[in-house]
C-alpha cells in the first residue's frame, strides 16, 4: 500500500509541475485536453499463492470499454485518466490441488450459496435440507466485473510521418460491479438422510454421481473483493488524421497487488472437507489476478 501511495504522489507531483509549461501557440496546435472512446480484449489469469486447496486454471478471455481522457502536459507527456467497465475471465481448478481435501458447497432452491457458518451439526442439517444440494467443486470460471478507473503518465515520441509512440505506466483502480461463474461440478446424494451423521457422512451411504454438470451463471460477487489496485505498464501507437484526432492502439500489462478473492473469514460459502481429519474447513481464498490487454481507440 506504501508503494502504491508513493507512485500515486509522483505521478500526481509531475502532473502539477510540468502543468505549468503547458502552452498553445501558433506553431503547436495539438489541443491540451483530449478525449475519446477505446475497446478492446484482455487475457486474464489468476496467480496462486497457495496451491494446497486450488490451482490456476489457465487464460480466460475478457473485454472491457469506455471512455479516454488526457491532459497534456507538455509537448511529449500526458496525464491520462477515464472510465471503462471490464469483464474479466478468471480460472480456477479445486481438483489435483491436494488429495485429501475436497471443496464443496450448498445451493439452496433458487441456486443461492448457503452460508457454513456454525458448528458440524447445523452443517449437515443444511446438507439434508430437501430445498438444497449439495456439490463438490471442480472447476470454477468467473466473470468478474469491474469500473475500472487508470492513472497514468503517457510519453510520447515526435511524430514520425503519420505516427507517434508512447509508453505509460501508473495505477489502476478497479471497483467491483458483480461477479458471476460457471460450475463444473458432481452432485451428492445421501442414501438414507436418517443415517448421516459426522460418522456416515464419510461411509457407503454418501453418494457421488459421477457424472460432470455445469451450473451457470450462479452468483459470486460476495466471494470477489471490491476494490482492487495494481500496476500499469505498457505502450503502443497513434495514427494521425488530422488535427488532433488520432486512432491508437495499445498493449498494457497489468499486475494487481491485492487478493482478488475474498480471504476465507469473508468466504463462508466454500468448504473443504478433509478425509483425514474428517472435518471442514473454510478455503484460504488468496490468488492475485494479472492480464495483458489490448485496446484501440480513437482521440479527439
Amino acid at each position: 500500500m506504501k508503494k502504491l501511495i508513493l507512485l500515486a504522489g509522483i505521478i500526481l507531483g509531475l502532473s502539477h509541475i510540468t502543468s505549468a509549461q503547458v502552452s498553445v501557440s501558433e506553431e503547436n496546435d495539438i489541443k491540451n485536453f483530449r478525449f475519446g472512446l477505446k475497446g478492446g480484449l484482455s487475457f486474464d489469469w489468476m496467480n496462486v499463492d497457495n496451491d494446497k486447496k486450488f490451482t490456476s486454471g489457465g487464460v480466460g478471455v475478457g473485454y472491457h470499454w469506455g471512455l479516454q481522457l488526457e491532459f497534456r502536459l507538455n509537448k511529449t507527456l500526458s496525464f491520462v485518466s477515464g472510465l471503462s467497465l471490464t469483464t474479466n475471465n478468471l480460472k480456477i481448478n479445486y481438483t489435483g490441488a491436494s488429495s485429501a481435501d475436497t471443496v464443496l458447497y450448498i445451493l439452496d432452491k433458487d441456486e443461492n450459496f448457503v452460508d457454513f457458518g456454525g458448528d458440524t451439526t447445523s452443517i449437515f442439517a443444511s446438507m439434508l435440507t430437501s430445498t438444497n444440494n449439495v456439490y463438490w467443486l471442480k472447476e470454477r470460471s468467473i466473470k468478474a466485473n469491474y469500473v475500472n478507473i487508470p492513472i497514468t503518465l503517457k510519453m510520447k515520441t515526435k511524430e514520425i510521418g503519420y505516427f507517434t509512440y508512447f509508453g505509460q505506466f501508473g495505477l489502476n483502480i478497479g471497483i467491483r460491479t458483480g461477479a458471476k461463474t460457471n460450475d463444473v461440478v458432481q452432485k451428492i446424494t445421501f442414501e438414507e438422510d436418517s443415517l448421516v451423521n459426522t460418522a456416515s457422512f464419510y461411509g457407503s451411504n454418501t453418494k457421488i454421481n459421477p457424472e460432470d454438470i455445469t451450473l451457470e451463471k450462479l452468483d459470486l460477487t460476495s466471494a470477489i473483493q471490491p476494490v482492487r489496485l495494481g500496476l500499469k505498464i505498457g505502450g503502443g501507437a497513434e495514427y494521425n488524421f488530422s488535427g488532433s484526432t488520432s486512432m491508437y492502439f495499445e498493449v498494457n500489462y497489468n499486475h494487481y497487488f491485492t487478493n482478488g478473492l475474498r480471504k476465507d473469514t469473508k468466504e463462508t460459502y466454500l468448504n473443504a472437507l478433509d478425509f483425514v481429519d474428517k472435518a471442514f474447513e473454510n478455503i484460504g481464498a488468496k490468488a492475485i489476478p494479472g492480464s495483458v490487454s489490448l485496446t484501440v481507440g480513437v482521440l479527439f
